[in-house]
């Protein structure tokens, strides 16, 4: 049994990799600032722990690294419309809060287990992106790359503080992870923003003229791959991709939904602009290379686009008790 602090662990993926975890016999400890309802359901466990304070407070994170094994970090502001908005409280809790936690499980030798993501790699047009491909970004002034620039940074920390610390570090790239409680509806990414205008039967408004594309992760695939991660010591020292392989345009995906839910909602378009402000920037193409972490562990997503978006819808449609 290990005891796992799990960062952001009332939140999307965060819930489902505590559930995962206790399911697994371990010992979890969540760590988040929001509401924790999201992991309600696990209060019955006498395996888990529910603490709700900010990443940013040293002594707390002290604390429960020092109480833990392996601390899995995912909190993080990862909002599209606060890196347009808020981009100094994107940078403060997504450097600050992990150099926190960094050092203190490097004093440990605790094993660190990062969420990066994968707009690290910004608008390199090679596609699909190996863990190592050249980072392509826009300049400082666009607020649009704060997201994608802290997370790198902390990816060069893990790197560090393995080289000159030696502490056990695993770095994780995100791909558009998606599910059922992976966001309020309305809120945060492309998915639960589409899904609150089907349900009430408004337009779905499609950014641009809809061709960028992504690879869409089913939230339980994502989570297994989390877990795997973060036990097998094979992982370690090193970086992965997570991430489905099916290429999927914006239009294409609100298509999609629209048929796996049976809606009639028309699909409008606007530009980024008018949507997010000029400190925008959109990724043409973002699909990962995901052979590393099908090598190193055998990992690959399985839940097909359509299956994981009607299990979705599903859960979204349900009365909430």
């Amino acid at each position: 049994m290990k005891r796992v602090l799990v960062t952001g662990g009332a939140g999307s993926i965060g819930s489902y990799v505590c559930e995962y975890l206790i399911k697994a016999g371990h010992q979890v400890t969540a760590l988040d600032n929001a509401s924790p309802y999201k992991v309600e359901h696990l209060f019955e466990s006498d395996r888990f722990r529910f603490v709700q304070d900010s990443i940013l407070g040293q002594e707390v994170v002290e604390r429960l690294v020092d109480q833990s094994d392996i601390v899995i970090h995912l909190a993080a502001i990862a909002d599209p419309k606060r890196y347009v908005t808020e981009p100094l409280n994107v940078l403060n809790v997504n450097l600050k809060g992990s150099l926190i936690i960094l050092d203190r499980c490097a004093r440990g030798g605790k094993k660190f287990v990062f969420a990066s993501t994968s707009e690290v790699m910004g608008r390199n047009p090679n596609v699909p992106w190996k863990e190592d491909a050249d980072r392509v970004l826009g300049p400082p002034n666009i607020n649009r790359w704060c997201y994608s620039t802290g997370k790198a940074l902390i990816e060069h920390y893990c790197y560090a503080y393995g080289q000159q610390e030696n502490l056990p570090f695993v770095i994780m790239r995100f791909f558009n992870v998606y599910g059922p409680r992976c966001d309020d509806l309305g809120q945060g990414r492309v998915i639960p923003i589409f899904l609150e205008k089907f349900l009430h039967g408004d337009d779905v408004v499609v950014h641009g003229d809809g061709k960028q594309t992504r690879c869409f992760t089913y939230i339980e695939d994502a989570t297994d791959a989390v877990v795997k991660l973060s036990l097998d010591d094979a992982a370690l020292g090193s970086c992965f991709n997570i991430g489905a392989n099916l290429e999927t345009s914006i239009l294409e995906l609100a298509k999609a939904m629209k048929e796996a839910g049976g809606f009639d909602n028309n699909l409008v378009f606007k530009p980024h602009a008018e949507v997010f402000g000029k400190s925008y920037e959109d990724i043409p193409r973002r699909i990962p290379d995901v052979s590393h972490i099908k090598d190193v562990i055998g990992w690959e997503a399985t839940t097909p686009l359509d299956q994981g978006l009607k299990q979705t819808i599903d859960f979204y449609r349900k009365p909430k008790a």
